[in-house]
This record gives structure tokens, C-alpha cells and sequence, in this order.
């Protein structure tokens, strides 16, 4: 099979942990350490939403040999960076430095895994760090507000119901022990992917992981997400009271999960849509018709199944419902007519070239490799090139009629409040 993904090795310590090593042969001396959590917000419940974003943030406290914010000071001081996110599906940290301080990467996650502390101390202050950020990116951001209610409406009964952040009464309310629980069950070497990517010599890599991780121990079992969301078994509308100075709208349809050959033809449909100035959204909805100042349409790839969403923030004056409208029009010419070819083979290219230079940073490569294995599935990303070369146009317009169907679908509109309302 014809890829231009790098060659990787991996093994499996015995205690679970998988380590992976993709070396790029460039010379440039700089690798990225990544470890990879098989748990997000799709592992919590609902009471205890959150938990796996709080517990990013306390892992950059206080463990038995490093204080707090010791962690940061040690990679500074070899020149490195490093970061962490949360998602629906997993927890990503990485550190990026040059090739002879892999030992040192190494240890601190290593230290991470086995000693962190979670004290109560660092915990309290920690958790009103998270309120303001909820505060910041969602109750006072229209836009964010919109995004959170678009998951509470499409999904009823699976955790993607929530995004990572969670909801505010649980941050307010959890207690040291659900963090502390939360972190014996999933951090775990059996729920983790060491992944080290760059200039760098597998048996070095196996060696030296061996001697950090083997000797931690894995302590409970890790229980099964077992919720699968109910069809949806009519068309939803909801509205949303916020300030806001202009209108907003979100539409979402349901689709499967990031294993499904459909996946690679919804992407292509999401960058026809919205990717760039020439797409058909931007064209028609910000440049013709001046109705929108952003408009986004892509499809999520989660480990279970997910939604198409399409996002739009409208111009001052401008009512959700007429954007809604040019929206839908959007969305029926897909169905009801084929793409044309040169308008395929573009997203082709440009999907393909994104792709290949994706290929060229160690950290973008840790990423996407990461990304797959810890939703559990590599098979997709092997394949995915060869899937774009056999896209078709009929390809388009049948996965267009297979989904964007609208007697399933969920609208949130955002709006002020009308006056005169109490």
C-alpha cells in the first residue's frame, strides 16, 4: 500500500503500556515525547462532569519529587516545551526537546504516572482556575455557550452530552477523592501510549521507557463505556437566551464513528463546505450575500458516534432563521446535485498536500498517530490517503443524502433575550 506515513515500531511493557517510536530520519535533533490517556469526557458521568480536564491540570502540581510547577521549570530548563488537552476521548501530553534529553522526558512522565500527588491544597485553588476558564470560553463566550448547548441538545443519554470542560455545578462541587478515583481507574500504563516521534533511535527509546515504566503497577479495572445514544426520532429546535450582539445558529445530524469509511467522504464534504474563502458557505454566506462573519461545517471523528455541525455567527441585524435557510439551500445542493470534478479534485489536492506536510514536524506527526491509536484504531490513518485518491463525486452526493437528513437533525439558535420578556 502506497503511504507516505512514516514507518513505527512498538511494544508493549508488561504491565500494558504500549510505546511507540516513529523515527524520522531528518537530522534536526528534536523529538517529541507524548503520552497519550485512553480517557475524556466520554468516561465521565453526569454529576461528575469534567473530571478528565481538571485532571490535566493537576497533573502540572505537585508529585513525590517535584513541587508545583516543577514539571514546567525542568523542561524550560532543557530547552524543551510542553503542553496538554483534553478531549471527548483522550487526555494528550507531550514535551518537545532535543534528542539527548529523551532520558529526562522520560522521567517526568514516568513520575507523573506513579507519584503525582493531588492534594487538597493545590486542588481548591486549582478548580476555580477551571471555573474561570468554563466562565471564559463558555458561559460569557456566545459562540463557546452555543457550542456547549449544540452537545446538552443533539446528544440525550451518551456523554458526549457534555464537552470536556463539564458542567459548572460539577466543577463547584467535586470533591478530592472523585479526582483522586478518576485518577487511580484511568492512569493506568495498561490506559496509556508512550509515543516518541523524530530524530531518534528505537532501541534507545524501548530501553530506556523499559527502565521509567516497568515498574509501575496497574491497580483497578477499567470500566467499559457501554451508553449508546438512542436514535434521534424527530427533528429538534431549541432556543437559547444570551447576550450576545448578534444572532447565532448551530444545526448538527448525527454520523458514525471515526472507523467509518464515510468518514473520509464527510471530511471531504465539510472542506467543499466551509474550508477556506472559496468554499461554498464562505462564498455565498460571507462574501455574495454579507450575512455571516464565520460559518464552520465539520464533521467530528470520535470514537463512538459523533455529528456533522455546522456553526454560524451572523452579521449585526441579521436573523438566525435567514441564515438557516442559506444553510439548508447548502445543504440540499449537495444532495440533489453531483460536485463537479474539478471541484473534488481540489479538495483532493489540498487535503492530500495538508497531509503530506502534516508529515514533516515531529509534533504534528506525534499527533495524528496518537490521536488513532488512542481511540483505539490505527487502520484508518494506514488507509487514509488511498481512501481520498478513491473518492468520487457520487461518493459526495450519496453521503450528503445519507445524513444531512433534516427529520433528525438539531438546531440551536442563539439570541438576546426579546424585550418586554421576563
Amino acid at each position: 500500500m502506497n503511504s507516505s506515513l512514516p514507518e513505527y515500531e512498538t511494544k508493549t511493557l508488561e504491565n500494558g503500556l504500549q510505546i511507540v517510536v516513529i523515527p524520522m530520519h531528518n537530522d534536526s535533533n528534536v523529538i517529541s515525547t507524548d503520552i497519550f490517556y485512553k480517557v475524556g469526557s466520554r468516561n465521565e458521568v453526569m454529576g461528575k462532569t469534567g473530571i478528565a480536564h481538571m485532571l490535566e491540570h493537576m497533573n502540572f502540581k505537585s508529585t513525590k519529587h517535584l513541587a508545583a510547577g516543577e514539571f514546567d521549570k525542568e523542561v524550560k530548563s532543557i530547552g524543551g516545551v510542553n503542553n496538554a488537552s483534553t478531549g471527548f476521548d483522550f487526555t494528550h501530553y507531550y514535551i518537545k526537546s532535543s534528542t539527548q534529553n529523551l532520558d529526562k522526558s522520560l522521567s517526568l512522565f514516568a513520575e507523573l504516572m506513579k507519584n503525582l500527588n493531588l492534594k487538597d491544597d493545590e486542588f481548591q485553588p486549582e478548580r476555580n482556575v477551571v471555573a474561570e476558564e468554563r466562565r471564559w470560553r463558555t458561559d460569557n463566550n456566545p459562540i463557546g455557550y452555543l457550542y456547549f448547548r449544540l452537545f446538552n441538545n443533539a446528544f440525550v443519554y451518551h456523554p458526549y452530552h457534555w464537552t470536556p470542560i463539564g458542567f459548572m455545578n460539577d466543577i463547584q462541587t467535586w470533591t478530592l477523592k472523585d479526582i483522586q478515583d478518576f485518577h487511580k481507574t484511568y492512569y493506568q500504563p495498561k490506559n496509556a501510549i508512550l509515543i516518541v516521534t523524530g530524530d531518534v533511535d528505537p532501541n534507545n527509546v524501548f530501553a530506556a521507557a523499559k527502565k521509567e515504566f516497568e515498574q509501575i503497577k496497574n491497580s483497578t479495572a477499567i470500566p467499559e463505556v457501554k451508553f449508546v445514544e438512542p436514535e434521534q426520532d424527530g427533528p429538534k429546535r431549541v432556543t437559547i437566551y444570551k447576550e450576545s450582539e448578534v444572532e447565532m445558529i448551530a444545526i448538527a445530524f448525527h454520523i458514525p464513528n471515526f472507523q467509518d469509511p464515510d468518514q473520509i467522504k464527510l471530511s471531504a464534504i465539510s472542506e467543499m463546505l466551509s474550508s477556506g474563502k472559496s468554499s461554498r458557505l464562505y462564498s455565498e454566506l460571507v462574501d455574495k450575500k454579507h450575512l455571516v462573519n464565520q460559518i464552520y461545517a465539520y464533521n467530528m471523528e470520535q470514537k463512538d458516534p459523533g455529528i456533522f455541525l455546522f456553526m454560524a455567527s451572523c452579521n449585526p441585524g441579521v436573523k438566525a432563521e435567514d441564515v438557516e435557510k442559506e444553510i439548508k439551500e447548502q445543504i440540499e445542493l449537495m444532495k440533489t446535485q453531483k460536485v463537479s470534478q474539478a471541484e473534488l479534485d481540489k479538495v483532493k489536492i489540498n487535503t492530500k498536500s495538508e497531509f503530506i506536510y502534516s508529515l514533516e514536524s515531529s509534533t504534528s506527526v506525534a499527533n495524528l498517530f496518537g490521536s488513532y491509536l488512542a481511540r483505539g484504531d490505527i487502520k484508518p490513518l494506514e488507509e487514509y490517503e488511498e481512501a481520498i485518491n478513491k473518492l468520487t463525486v457520487d461518493d459526495v452526493q450519496k453521503t450528503a443524502q445519507k445524513y444531512f437528513d433534516f427529520s433528525k437533525s438539531t438546531t440551536v439558535i442563539l439570541r438576546k433575550k426579546p424585550q418586554g420578556e421576563k
